[in-house]
């Protein structure tokens, strides 16, 4: 039987701790926002939801960080192996532990490397038009 104490660390994992009350008061359908109004049913049935779909979403978010890692060093013309892409990620996080990182710093971690990707490419692209134009010149 799930307990309002496992909803909430559920919530926490999920990074929804700001938003739990949208969240309850979008799962009760508007009857309401506090989650010690919630019956004890619909405390389980929102513990499900989060268990069965925590795992696949963190796995899913965790191969999304993992690539776009890759995609950063390729720009940089590195390869590395998948242990150094986990520990970047891991240090990036300030955590032990790949598995560790929670799905909303998953997240944050993967729009920044992907914004350094990003800024990777379009720095790439300058440096080969000034060289392209040094060498119109010369």
């Amino acid at each position: 039987m799930a307990t309002l104490k496992k909803l909430m660390t559920l919530l926490s994992k999920e990074g929804l701790v700001e938003n739990r009350a949208e969240v309850i008061h979008t799962f009760t359908r508007g009857r309401t926002s506090s989650a010690r109004d919630l019956s004890e049913n619909e405390i389980e049935l929102l513990c499900q939801f989060f268990e069965s779909n925590s795992h696949e979403t963190l796995d899913k978010k965790r191969k999304r960080l993992i690539a776009v890692i890759f995609g950063v060093f390729k720009k940089m013309n590195r390869n590395v192996s998948i242990e150094y892409v986990k520990s970047t990620a891991c240090k990036a996080a300030k955590e032990t532990d790949f598995n560790n990182i929670p799905g909303y710093r998953l997240d944050s971690l993967y729009n920044a490397f992907l914004k350094a990707q990003k800024d990777l490419t379009f720095t790439g692209r300058i440096v080969e038009n000034f060289i392209a134009e040094s060498q119109f010149y010369n």
